[in-house]
């Protein structure tokens, strides 16, 4: 039977990537394995035509994105993990989603990714339909997609 050592979960704090999180606390709490919780702030909001805004004010955003985060993780943590043995990791990446996702499976030695079919994008099927997608064909390790 697979046992995995080391689970990890990417969120992007939709209801879906919720439910993936879950399952990965279910799955790590059934075989004592780590869970890591990784969010990738995807580069390409850099890219965004923000040219109208000066440094002090993209500095501002930034650190609000940062602080949303920052919330939305701890809120993953209390709404999810309460009461439990798991005492998950958190990272916060930069870059391509998909990108970061495997690398990170890669250097932490992960054995399972728990990742969500739909995410919150406004082209959920499109764009973190492609993300899950990727993740699964690209993967070192078993991904598990949670519907």
């Amino acid at each position: 039977m697979f046992k995995p050592k080391k689970i990890l979960v990417p969120t992007d704090f939709s209801s879906a990537s919720k439910v993936a999180v879950q399952q990965a606390k279910d799955i790590a709490e059934q075989f004592d394995s780590e869970l890591v919780i990784i969010h990738v702030k995807a580069k390409e909001a850099e890219n965004l035509p923000l040219f109208f805004l000066d440094d002090s004010k993209l500095e501002e955003i930034n650190r609000h994105l940062d602080e949303h985060i920052e919330h939305e993780m701890d809120k993953i943590k209390k709404d999810i993990f309460t009461g439990s043995t798991v005492k998950p990791t958190i990272r916060i990446n930069h870059g391509n989603p998909y990108d970061e996702i495997i690398k990170t499976a890669d250097t932490m030695a992960c054995d399972l990714i728990v990742i969500s079919s739909k995410g919150k994008s406004a082209l959920d099927g499109f764009f973190f339909g492609s993300i899950t997608e990727k993740v699964s064909r690209k993967a070192h390790c078993s991904v598990l997609i949670s519907r």
